[in-house]
């Protein structure tokens, strides 16, 4: 039986998308690869080794283990140029084989996570031709496993991942599965009732093993992200944070190790919560953790506090477990984002500069964790009599009839008090009193506590009397702000150029949002390039989750 895992395009591959654009709109010089490049040594990646699949998963019908597979590039995580781009380090034909046919009879796999794979059988063959530096931006996405009414408690399988390319040697890698083993499924977590930003959530944490087969030994990985805190440590745990980089990927990750067998069908907590607490403005954090059998501890720094022990927990419900635990927390925290206009004076023939601002006035940083930095998008009209002879790089003339319009974005994640500036350049053809061009965020968008400052106004040679917020059509076309909003389903979108907290620039997805703007107004050569090109060049894709 044949089939094929694609799904739709997401922000990581758009990053490649974009640059692929510019090559082919004579950004760059050439794409071709030269012979002479040295050959590049690439490991394949897999988040798991070793996988136990669960029998009771297939009978109660849920959701088997993942694991993500991809490879390692030369070099750091990259960062987004000042056009928000992030380009390969090489272009390459390349496929990756992922061999699962020695699960025939032991293990089903779920291909759907794949990007860009054709399937056949218990084989998948990935296609693509851009190495990224680092790991994510290579991924080639997730497989699932399960268990069959035909798989048996001790069945064992290997999946082999093997690559090959252009000057391109792939490491390759297994990953063995085990049905009926050892399968630790962590307690929920909830967000308490009245959680605000700056309090501490005790987080009941724990496991039952819900697996055929008694574990030995319990390794507990946790991860929160940049607003979240991990003050008290322990000392049986090793911590390790990150704090340079893209805010995206900036949180901290705890591991702890706890010898023992923990006996199939019990279920296990901490001897005391963990304590995670929050910053000031903390909204939408995330932390995740799992327990799994083995003892094999992290390599961050160990904690200087008690020890952290696991007890068992009689009568537990099982439906209080689940094979993913993560919460997303607090959710509760305000957001103010606040557009300032211009007014501005002149005679005809005259260029002027129109200083528009974006700021996030807070009191919650806007994380985007779950669209992998979605931008903010805004549009701004442009005032009658006047032309655009220079906009800022975040904005991008929409081509759209009868709408002179332009559609703007500024970059995320975005801490409080994170501004940017957005001159606008104007030649006054013609001078019409009061002229105006409207400033919005789109309707329907981010939940904001103060909705009047998300309008403002361009005024041209203004007679003193405009009112704010009352600014007619002003020549331009306010349309429904689709352009602005650019929701294109995976939260891809274009970049702010301006200046961010800490001078995070877009979290390593900048560019994935060009897609929604630039395509938009790029005009007519950079579509005919994205169409006649760029799926030629046989892209990969990539999903995302929305935020």
């Amino acid at each position: 039986m044949n089939s094929s895992a694609r799904r739709p395009m997401g922000p990581r591959r758009a990053a490649g998308l974009l640059a692929a654009a510019v090559l082919l709109t004579g950004g760059l010089a050439g794409t071709a690869q030269a012979e002479d490049e040295a050959p590049l040594t690439l490991p394949i990646t897999a988040s798991k080794s070793q996988v136990d699949v669960d029998l009771a998963d297939h009978a109660e019908g849920m959701q088997g283990p993942q694991v993500t597979i991809g490879f390692k590039g030369p070099g750091e995580e990259p960062e987004p140029d000042e056009e928000g781009v992030i380009y390969p380090v090489r272009y390459a034909d390349f496929k990756v084989t992922i061999d699962a046919s020695d699960l025939e009879g032991v293990a089903s796999v779920d291909w759907e996570d794949l990007h860009n794979c054709d399937v056949e059988d218990l084989v998948a063959v990935c296609d693509g031709w851009e190495v990224y530096a680092g790991e994510y931006y290579n991924e080639l996405g997730s497989i699932e496993f399960n268990a069959t009414s035909r798989s048996e408690s001790g069945d064992t399988g290997t999946v082999r991942i093997t690559g090959e390319g252009e000057n391109l040697t792939f490491t390759p890698k297994d990953v063995e599965v085990r049905v009926g083993g050892a399968a630790y499924k962590g307690r929920t977590l909830t967000e308490p009732e009245g959680f605000a930003a700056g309090d501490t959530l005790k987080a009941p944490l724990g496991f039952r093993n819900a697996g055929g087969q008694d574990g030995k030994g319990a390794v507990l990985t946790v991860h929160g992200s940049h607003g979240l805190l991990f003050e008290q440590r322990y000392r049986n745990c090793t911590y390790t944070e990150t704090t340079t980089g893209s805010l995206l990927r900036q949180g901290t990750d705890v591991v702890c190790v706890f010898p023992g067998t923990f006996t199939a069908g019990t279920a296990y907590e901490l001897s005391a919560p963990m304590e995670i607490g929050t910053r000031d403005y903390a909204a939408f954090d995330i932390v995740h953790y799992r327990f799994a059998p083995g003892s094999a501890g992290g390599a961050g720094t160990p904690g200087d506090g008690p020890e952290l022990t696991l007890r068992e927990v009689p009568g537990a419900d099982a439906g209080d477990y689940a094979t993913y635990t993560e919460l997303d927390f607090p959710t509760g925290t305000p957001i103010d984002l606040e557009l300032t206009g211009a007014s501005v004076k002149g005679a005809e023939g005259d260029t002027v500069t129109a200083e528009l601002g974006f700021r996030n006035n807070g009191p919650a940083w806007i994380s985007s964790l779950r669209s992998g930095g979605e931008p903010i998008r805004f549009t701004v009209g442009t005032p009658e009599g006047t032309t655009v002879t220079k906009a800022p790089a975040n904005c991008r003339q929409a081509n759209v009839e009868d709408r002179r319009e332009y559609f703007c974005s500024v970059a995320t994640p975005m801490l409080p008090d994170a501004s940017f500036d957005l001159p606008f350049e104007l030649r006054i053809d013609k001078v019409v009193a009061g002229a105006k061009g409207k400033v919005a965020l789109p309707a329907g968008g981010r939940p904001d506590s103060d909705p009047s400052n998300d309008t403002a106004w361009i005024v041209v040679n203004g007679t003193g009397d405009e009112a704010p917020g009352e600014g007619g059509d002003g020549g331009q076309g306010e349309g429904d702000g689709d352009g602005g909003n650019g929701s294109g389903g995976d939260g891809d979108g274009a970049q702010g150029g301006g200046g961010q907290g800490e001078g995070d620039t877009a979290g390593g997805l900048a560019s994935t949002g060009a897609g929604g703007v630039l395509l938009a107004g790029g005009g007519a050569l950079l579509l005919v390039a994205l169409g006649a090109g760029l799926y030629l060049l046989r892209r990969r894709a990539a999903g995302a989750t929305a935020a």
